[in-house]
């Protein structure tokens, strides 16, 4: 959860559309809360999650994009804030987030803020993300850390995050794109690692996930 609250953002309009993107192998409450956790807290119009095709820094997804897609699709079902975008799955081959942010930007028009959150140990390695410097010229950026993790950026993310940093949250409410804002967030202690080992060993993933994907991961028998 967002570890505070301050009265800047309580009386903001409801406004910008949110992209969380993640291999989502599988998506799991960790993932789920932290999605309406941000919208609450920030008060953002809407969030939608994407799932990669082909992620670029980690291992292929042990189970089909298909499958990974539908399990988002089952997860998001309790909150009509929260949406799947399966257009990185259709596009197929390496997801870039430079390309899908460029997409949504034309979509959504020119003055729509767009943000996107990333964790911290993915921001630290953007300077090897894919024309990583154009991100901000069509989408704020989101930075969740977990609380008294101080950071050590290499210089030119140093210089690209000191030339870009939001004054304040409600900056990324107020323009379409081009700032950057870090915020403490202690996530729920799941991750999908977790959830695939413990079906491997065919234990209990209850209260990790949501039934409905629970119950599609047993009927499809994933992650054996």
């Amino acid at each position: 959860m967002v570890t505070h609250v301050t009265t800047e953002l309580s009386d903001i309009q409801q406004k910008g559309t949110v992209v969380m993107g993640g291999t989502f192998d599988p998506i799991h409450h960790g993932h789920l809360r932290s999605a309406v956790d941000i919208l609450d807290y920030f008060r953002f119009k809407n969030l939608r999650l994407i799932p990669c095709y082909q992620p670029v820094h980690k291992d292929q997804p042990s189970v089909s994009a298909e499958q990974r897609l539908e399990m988002v699709r089952l997860g998001i079902q309790a909150d009509e804030r929260l949406s799947v975008d399966k257009r990185e799955i259709v596009r197929e081959g390496r997801s870039y987030s430079i390309d899908t942010l460029t997409q949504l930007r034309h979509e959504l028009g020119a003055d729509e803020p767009l943000i996107m959150v990333v964790g911290m140990d993915s921001f630290l390695s953007l300077p090897t993300w894919s024309r990583w410097q154009e991100l901000l010229s069509v989408a704020h950026i989101l930075v969740i850390s977990r609380p008294g993790w101080e950071p050590d950026f290499i210089s030119s993310l140093e210089s690209f995050y000191e030339k870009h940093r939001a004054k304040s949250a409600a900056e990324l409410q107020c323009a379409p794109a081009g700032k950057i804002w870090m915020e403490s967030f202690t996530p729920l202690a799941i991750s999908s690692s977790q959830v695939r080992n413990l079906c491997r060993k065919k234990a209990s993933i209850a209260y990790l996930v949501p039934e409905t994907i629970q119950r599609f991961i047993e009927a499809h028998s994933l992650y054996k």
